[in-house]
Formats: structure tokens, sequence, C-alpha cells
């Protein structure tokens, strides 16, 4: 789990606060490593993929909500702001 606080940029207890609370409500479980007996990384469990699934379909639903009415123009804003946004968090 020590990968994953670095790729994310945050504490290694920060990331087992995290993986305890997902494995306390069933989203997520903590795996030995098939190669280093001292790591363990966390799974996503099928619970967890079903809420993932779920947000993914909710989030879709949103913004084809929300950009229903929008112009191509209007979308084509939208679109620019959101790729200088990206390249602004990429830096």
């Amino acid at each position: 789990m020590g990968d994953l606080a670095k790729n994310q940029s945050i504490t290694q207890a920060a990331v087992t606060g995290i993986v305890d609370k997902l494995q306390e409500l069933g989203l997520a479980q903590r795996e030995p490593s098939k190669t280093d007996k001292r790591k363990v990384r966390a799974a996503i469990t099928e619970k967890g993929d079903e809420r993932v699934d779920a947000g993914i379909r909710l989030y879709k639903t949103f913004v084809e909500k929300a950009t229903r009415r929008l112009s191509l123009r209007d979308m084509n804003s939208v679109l620019k702001v959101l790729d200088e946004m990206l390249n602004a968090a990429d830096t």
C-alpha cells in the first residue's frame, strides 16, 4: 500500500485509514503480495466493483442531463475549459 500512498501523494497512514474504512464497508480487502511477503495490496471486492459501476452510470447520466441543452459552441467551450484544468493539474 506504500506504492498507493506514493502514487496519490498522501501518507501511508492516510491510505491505511482509507483502506480500513473501505474494508469495513465491504468495498475492498487486503491481500498479501504474491511476490513480497512484507507487502500487502488493497483489492476491490465484488461489492466495491458494483459501487464503482453504479457511480460511473450516475456520472454519465449527470453529464448527459447537464449538457443536453448546450449548443455545439457551448459544449466546445466547456471542453476547452476542462482541457485547461487538466493541463493545469498536471503541472
